[in-house]
C-alpha cells in the first residue's frame, strides 16, 4: 500500500494558483523551513501561534498554519535520508521543544519528524516492496510518535495539527474503526474547519487502505454537516477533490458514490467565499469529467488568462472541454468530438 501520510494534503485546498498565492505559499515555506534549520525559535513560536489563533487562510482558502507544518513535513521526508540527518532534525526539534516545552508547536514538530523516520525505512511504495528488516524500525518509530503525542496531548491538542497527526499514525498503524473513529470524532468535536483533519481521516477510509467507496461518501456527508455552519456545502465538495487526487483520479464520477448535484452545490459554496483561479480551473475541470455542460462553460468563462495547466489532465484538456462545453446546448449538435479525460 502507498504511504498514507498527506504526501497531498495541500492539493485537496489549491496549491499554485495566481502569482500572488503562488509567492505567498512559497514565501512561508522557505521562511519556515529556515527558521526551523537555523533554530530561530523565537521567530517560529511567532508565526505559529499567529496563524494558529487567527486561522488566517491564503487566497484559495488553505490555512496558512497547514504551510507552516508542511514545511516541517518537508524537512522531514524523504525516502533516501541517511540515519545522520534524521539524528541531527530531532536534536533540532527537541531543542525547540527545550525552548519552549509550553507550547504545542515544538512537540508537534518533533513527532513528525519521528513519523518521516518511520516512512524512511518504508518509503511510499506498496506493501510488498518494503524489505522484511524494515518493517520494525517503521512500527518503533511510528510507536514512538504516537506515545509522544499522547504524552504531550494536554499541551499540544489544542493545535489541530496534533489531530491530524495523530490520523496520520492511525492509518498506518491499522488501527480498528472504534478507535479511528473515537479520535475523528473527538478531532472534529476541537477543531471542525481545519481541512487537513477531514482529508486525514479520508485516508483511512480509502479502499486501498481501511474502506470503501461508500464509507468514503458517509464520511464526506458527516464532514459536511459538520462545517455547515461556516463552509455551507463546501466541504462535501473539497472532500472529493482530496479523494480524486488520493484514490480515483479521472475516474471520480465513475467509480466513487460522489453525488455530482451536490458537489456541483459545494463548489459554489467554496466559490462564494473563494473566487481563486485555481479553485475555478480544478471545479471547471471536474464539471467536465461530470459531462455537465453548463457547469463546464460558466467555469471556463470566470478563468482569466491562461489556464493553469495542474488543474488539467493535459495540456490540451482544456481546450477540448471548453470546445465541448461551448457545443453542448440544447438545440446544438457538437460539430467535434473531445476527450475530456474521463
Amino acid at each position: 500500500m502507498k504511504r498514507c501520510l498527506l504526501i497531498m494534503t495541500l492539493l485537496a485546498v489549491p496549491l499554485a494558483c495566481g502569482a500572488g498565492e503562488l509567492e505567498d505559499r512559497q514565501a512561508i515555506t522557505e521562511q519556515v523551513s529556515g527558521l526551523f534549520m537555523h533554530e530561530q525559535f523565537d521567530e517560529l513560536e511567532r508565526m505559529a501561534q499567529q496563524f494558529r489563533t487567527t486561522e488566517e487562510r491564503t487566497s484559495s482558502g488553505l490555512w496558512k498554519l497547514t504551510l507552516f507544518y508542511s514545511a516541517i513535513n518537508d524537512v522531514a521526508d524523504g525516502d533516501e535520508r541517511k540515519e545522520q540527518y534524521w539524528e541531527s532534525i530531532e536534536a533540532k526539534a527537541l531543542r525547540w521543544v527545550n525552548a519552549y516545552p509550553g507550547s504545542p508547536t515544538p512537540h508537534i514538530a518533533y513527532a513528525m519528524i519521528l513519523v518521516g523516520h518511520a516512512w524512511m525505512f518504508r518509503g511510499s511504495g506498496w506493501s510488498d516492496d518494503v524489505k522484511q528488516g524494515n518493517w520494525k524500525p517503521f512500527q518503533e518509530y511510528l510507536a514512538r510518535a504516537a506515545k509522544y503525542l499522547w504524552e504531550h496531548k494536554d499541551v499540544a491538542d489544542v493545535d489541530p495539527r496534533w489531530y491530524e497527526t495523530m490520523l496520520n499514525i492511525a492509518c498506518a498503524e491499522n488501527w480498528d474503526r472504534e478507535r479511528f473513529n473515537k479520535l475523528v470524532n473527538e478531532a472534529t468535536e476541537r477543531h471542525p474547519y481545519f481541512y487537513q483533519i477531514y482529508f486525514a481521516a479520508i485516508d483511512y477510509l480509502t479502499p486501498k487502505w481501511h474502506g470503501s467507496k461508500e464509507q468514503i461518501e458517509a464520511f464526506a456527508n458527516f464532514a459536511t454537516e459538520k462545517t455547515a455552519a461556516r463552509e455551507g456545502v463546501g466541504m462535501y465538495a473539497r472532500v472529493y477533490w482530496y479523494v480524486a487526487q488520493v484514490q480515483y483520479r479521472s475516474g471520480l464520477f465513475t467509480e466513487s458514490a460522489v453525488a455530482w448535484g451536490k458537489m456541483k452545490q459545494g463548489i459554489d459554496d467554496v466559490l462564494a467565499r473563494y473566487p481563486d483561479q485555481w479553485n475555478i480551473n480544478n471545479f471547471a475541470h471536474f464539471a467536465c469529467l461530470a459531462w455537465d455542460g453548463r457547469e463546464t462553460r460558466e467555469l471556463i468563462e470566470r478563468v482569466q488568462g491562461a489556464p493553469i495547466p495542474q488543474a488539467w489532465d493535459s495540456a490540451s484538456q482544456y481546450e477540448q472541454c471548453k470546445t465541448w462545453a461551448r457545443w453542448d446546448v440544447p438545440g446544438k449538435t457538437a460539430s467535434t468530438s473531445v476527450d475530456r479525460g474521463g
